[in-house]
C-alpha cells in the first residue's frame, strides 16, 4: 500500500533524486556526496562557505549543520557520518538571504492535491519544525507561487507518490530551488488542513488505499480570506544550559496554530499561545552582531522608539543605532560585571521587557568571547521568562505586531468544520 519502497528510495537517495530533478529541469542548490574529508574540503572551497552538511536517511535534521570554515567542516562531516554510517555525507551550498517554503499535499499517482504553499517567516536556515510559518505567503510573488505549484505537481507524479507528501523549497533572487521531498505527512499538515478546511489525512488514506480522490477546486488555499500562523513551542527551560538560538537541526517540542483576520492578528495569538508577552510599553534590550544585521533592523528599532519603548543596547550596537535614530541608552555586557548599568542586574531586577538578540553568523575565533556573552544573555532571559527574539524576521514581525495591537484587539472566532467534497 502507498508509495513503493523503490520510489521512497528515489526520493531519499540524493543522487537518484537529483537525477530526476535534472530530467524535469528543476533547479536545486549545488551539492555533492562525499566519503572522505579531502573531497569535501575541495567542494566547500569551490562553492564557498557557508555550506550545509547533512547525513542521509534521517529525520528532524539530525546532525545537520551550517558550516562556515574548514575547521568546522572536518568536525561536522565526522558527526554526520556517525549518524548515518551506511550512506555518504551530503554537502550543499547554503544560500544566504533566501526564503524557505513548504508545500503539503496528497497524491494518488494520478491526481495531485496541493493543501497549501506555506512560507517561513524566518529566512532559510531555521528547521521547518522550528520556524514560524504563514498561510497565505506574505512575500512571494504570484509568479513564484505558480512555479512552486507547477514543480510540486511534476515532482509528486514523477515519484509516484501515493499518500501524503511534503516538499521544501528555497526562493533566492526570484529563482525557485528544491531542497527535498518527504514522502510522508509533515507536522504542518494538520495546520494546513484546519485553515484551508480540507482533511488532508483523510484524502491521504484514500490515496494509500488506491481509491479515487474527490474533485477539489484548484488551489483552494489561495481563495481563503483569513491568515494562519504556526508558532513553535520549545522546552529549553527544562534543559540545563540549552541555548535558544535556532538552526537547521530541529529543537521544538510542540507548536501552536492560530488563525486571524490579518497577519498580525494571527501572529499575536500565536505568540501569546506559546508564552510570549506582548507589552504595550516598557524597555527593550537590543544586541546585534554584524553591521549588515544592524542595518536590517534600523526601521524596527525606530518603530519601537515611536511606540514609546525605551531602547537599551551594548556599546557597539548603541553607537550604530544612535547615528541612525537618535539617543540609545548604553548598557554593559554580562562578562563585565563591574561596569554599570549591567545587563545582568537589569534582567534580575525585571527592568527589561523583551530582548532582540541577533547573533553574528560567523564563528571565527575572535568572536568566541562575544558569542559566549550573547549566550549568557539568552540563557538568563530564558530562566527569567523574558522573551528573546533571535532572528531579524521575527524581531521585525514582533515589533509590527506591537504596533498593530495599539489600535486593534485579537479576534475570537471558532474553527470552521472541514468542507465536504464528492
Amino acid at each position: 500500500m502507498g508509495t513503493s519502497a523503490i520510489d521512497v528510495d528515489r526520493a531519499e537517495n540524493r543522487s537518484k533524486f537529483s537525477a530526476e530533478l535534472d530530467k524535469l529541469h528543476i533547479q536545486q542548490p549545488r551539492w555533492q556526496a562525499f566519503s572522505n574529508i579531502n573531497e569535501a574540503r575541495n567542494f566547500a572551497q569551490e562553492v564557498e562557505f557557508p555550506v550545509l552538511v547533512r547525513p542521509s536517511y534521517v529525520l528532524s535534521g539530525a546532525a545537520m549543520k551550517v558550516v562556515w570554515s574548514q575547521t568546522e567542516l572536518k568536525t561536522y562531516v565526522k558527526a554526520a557520518a556517525d549518524v548515518s554510517p551506511d550512506h555518504p555525507v551530503v554537502i550543499s551550498k547554503f544560500m544566504l538571504n533566501s526564503l524557505e517554503v513548504d508545500v503539503d499535499g496528497v497524491s494518488n499517482g494520478k491526481q495531485v492535491i496541493i493543501g497549501a504553499v506555506v512560507e517561513h517567516i524566518d529566512s532559510a536556515g531555521v528547521h521547518s519544525g522550528d520556524a514560524m510559518m504563514c498561510i497565505p505567503p506574505w512575500r512571494l510573488s504570484n509568479k513564484i507561487i505558480e512555479t512552486i505549484n507547477e514543480y510540486t505537481k511534476k515532482i509528486a507524479l514523477t515519484f509516484n507518490v501515493k499518500g501524503p507528501f511534503n516538499l521544501q523549497y528555497l526562493v533566492h533572487d526570484d529563482h525557485v530551488y528544491v531542497i527535498e521531498l518527504n514522502i510522508r505527512a509533515s507536522r504542518s499538515m494538520p495546520f494546513v488542513s484546519k485553515l484551508v478546511k480540507i482533511n488532508l489525512i483523510s484524502l491521504a488514506s484514500k490515496a494509500i488505499l488506491d481509491k479515487p480522490l474527490p474533485k477539489i477546486p484548484e488551489n483552494k488555499w489561495q481563495k481563503i480570506h483569513n491568515f494562519g500562523i504556526k508558532v513553535p513551542q520549545f522546552s529549553f527551560m527544562q534543559l540545563q544550559g540549552a541555548d535558544i538560538t535556532l538552526g537547521v537541526e530541529m529543537q521544538s517540542t510542540g507548536e501552536a496554530a492560530c488563525f486571524g483576520n490579518s497577519f498580525h492578528d494571527a501572529l499575536a495569538k500565536g505568540l501569546i499561545s506559546v508564552g510570549y508577552t506582548l507589552p504595550v510599553k516598557g524597555t527593550a534590550l537590543v544586541t546585534v552582531g554584524g553591521e549588515q544585521n544592524k542595518q536590517k533592523l534600523v526601521s524596527s528599532i525606530a518603530k519601537l522608539k515611536q511606540l514609546g519603548f525605551k531602547i537599551l543596547a551594548t556599546e557597539h550596537t548603541a553607537e550604530f543605532f544612535e547615528e541612525k535614530i537618535g539617543q540609545i541608552e548604553i548598557v554593559h555586557k554580562i562578562s563585565e560585571p563591574d561596569r554599570k548599568p549591567n545587563i545582568a542586574d537589569l534582567l534580575y531586577d525585571r527592568k527589561i521587557d523583551f530582548i532582540i538578540n541577533i547573533p553574528s553568523t560567523t564563528t571565527l575565533e575572535k568572536y568566541v568571547g562575544m558569542l559566549e556573552d550573547e549566550y549568557q544573555i539568552r540563557r538568563k532571559s530564558l530562566e527569567l521568562g523574558i522573551p528573546v527574539l533571535t532572528t531579524i524576521e521575527l524581531a521585525d514581525s514582533f515589533v509590527k505586531t506591537l504596533e498593530w495591537l495599539e489600535n486593534n484587539e485579537t479576534t475570537k472566532e471558532p474553527i470552521e468544520p472541514y468542507d465536504k467534497f464528492d
